[in-house]
């Protein structure tokens, strides 16, 4: 080997390891970003829906769950991951690309709402006759974000979370503060449509003022890059397809489930319990999706020995964070109920510790997930969401027959387990083996909860499942 090759290696790992800081700095700053908004966004939720739910009835926010689920399905049965596709397309910073993509994301936006409208018919008929027009009206909000700016999808390829964070934060703010108002003079559900409709106007003309120097938007479908979104998205879309009816089907199967006089009431209580105890997870997912997975993306081509390192790294920060949030709201999470909320949502304090303690694998898997998609292994998603459903698809309706929702309740808190177990396969088979950290960090993750458990005997609190039926 010469003094001249000696050298250009030097050089090669000097710049790798000044790219690999640059990066991290940019990482760091973008979880600050993440830590601020969701400390924002988290008040915001708490106060709004404190101030809701003594405005409305369980049974609106029951419907408005079931109503947000069909959407939603329907979203991601047409979802080809198209901003996964910008950050990690080597042609992701060129205009003719992105327009595509967001060509794409128009046509999408607005095939969506139609099919919501020719399903409303046989959908009300199902479930109740008030989703005839709840849907086609609260459904028009797909239309409206399908024409946000295409300089979103550049910004995630380039890790611009504080923008990103703050036009959430903002539509989250006019979700609840126009619902609110409206409630202040008409305590009927279209104070919740109307909130929803106009959080998705605000974000997507806000969207054209946060990226102003960005990609003027045209309609192009260019054909190498329909093909190339397409070909990566074939299986983001069958993931996702997937991902609906592993992460949403609960609250599809439960209205049928429940006796029909109350349904919609228990589904309402279900899904503030929910929505409380899944912050954690939502938390390290906006992470991994905003931070974690444009991070990772950049050393994909790396040798599997460095890449792994890099992922380790990572994965211990974020689930050592993802523990101490667990814990808090597994040993408060029933205590904010039963002191904040009105009786009526009592019900929700003994759900949100079971609903917790079900999250940590999927802290850990959602974790590992960038790492394999970064790898354009999107078919171990796709696999891992269908054991899903399966899994759900058989625990539900059994754990409901026998122990009644408190079995609903471990069912779902328990259904995503094979989740986990597919991407732990899969980090293996690509040579990122992470059972070891999973072990030393579930480790951790009992240690902190164990703790959380002796602060609240000292309080007197005993453990955090109060009011849980018994059958």
């Amino acid at each position: 080997m010469t003094i001249d090759t000696e050298i250009d290696e030097i050089s090669t790992e000097d710049r790798d390891e000044s790219r690999f800081r640059a990066l991290e700095s940019r990482a760091l700053k973008g979880t600050y970003f993440i830590v601020a908004f969701y400390g924002m966004a988290l008040g915001l939720r708490f106060i709004g829906s404190i101030i809701m739910t003594r405005l409305f009835a369980p049974e609106f926010f029951g419907l408005m769950t079931l109503l947000t689920t069909i959407i939603v399905g329907l979203a991601l049965f047409s979802h080809i991951g198209l901003e996964d596709s910008v950050i990690q397309n080597p042609r992701g910073d060129d205009e003719p690309f992105i327009n595509t993509a967001w060509t794409i994301q128009v046509l999408r936006g607005v095939g969506l709402w139609l099919i919501m409208v020719i399903l409303a018919w046989p959908v009300a008929r199902f479930y109740d006759p008030r989703l005839l027009w709840l849907l086609p009206v609260v459904g028009f909000g797909a239309v409206i974000g399908g024409f946000s700016s295409p300089g979103l999808l550049s910004l995630s390829r380039h890790l611009g979370v504080a923008r990103l964070s703050a036009l959430e934060l903002t539509s989250q703010f006019v979700l609840y503060g126009v619902s609110i108002v409206w409630a202040y003079f008409d305590r009927t559900i279209w104070a919740l449509v109307v909130g929803r409709l106009a959080s998705e106007l605000v974000r997507t003309l806000l969207s054209y003022q946060l990226v102003r120097q960005g990609i003027r938007p045209r309609f192009v479908l260019e054909h190498e890059a329909v093909r190339a979104l397409v070909k990566f998205g074939r299986w983001i879309l069958i993931g996702t397809a997937l991902t609906f009816l592993a992460n949403q089907s609960d609250r599809l199967i439960l209205p049928k489930l429940l006796p029909k006089s109350t349904a919609f009431q228990m589904l309402g209580v279900y899904g503030i319990a929910f929505a409380l105890s899944d912050l954690p997870r939502q938390i390290i997912s906006m992470f991994s999706s905003r931070v974690g997975f444009p991070f990772i993306s950049k050393f994909a081509h790396q040798p599997r020995p460095q890449f792994r390192k890099v992922l380790i790294k990572y994965r211990t920060m974020v689930l050592a964070a993802g523990a101490f949030l667990l814990t808090f709201t597994i040993c408060v999470g029933d205590v904010f109920i039963l002191h904040v909320y009105k009786k009526p949502y009592h019900g929700a304090a003994w759900m949100i510790a079971i609903f917790g303690l079900g999250l940590w694998h999927t802290l850990l898997y959602s974790t590992i997930s960038p790492a394999i998609m970064s790898l354009q292994k999107a078919h171990y998603n796709a696999l891992a969401n269908l054991l899903y459903f399966v899994s759900l698809l058989v625990l539900l309706p059994l754990g409901y027959r026998y122990w009644g929702i408190l079995g609903a309740v471990a069912a779902v808190a328990i259904s995503d387990l094979p989740m986990y177990i597919v991407n732990v396969y899969a980090s293996y088979q690509q040579g990122l083996g992470m059972l070891r950290q999973d072990c030393f960090m579930t480790m951790f993750f009992i240690g902190t909860l164990a703790a959380g458990f002796a602060i609240r005997h000292a309080f007197g609190l005993g453990f955090p499942f109060p009011g849980i039926p018994h059958f």
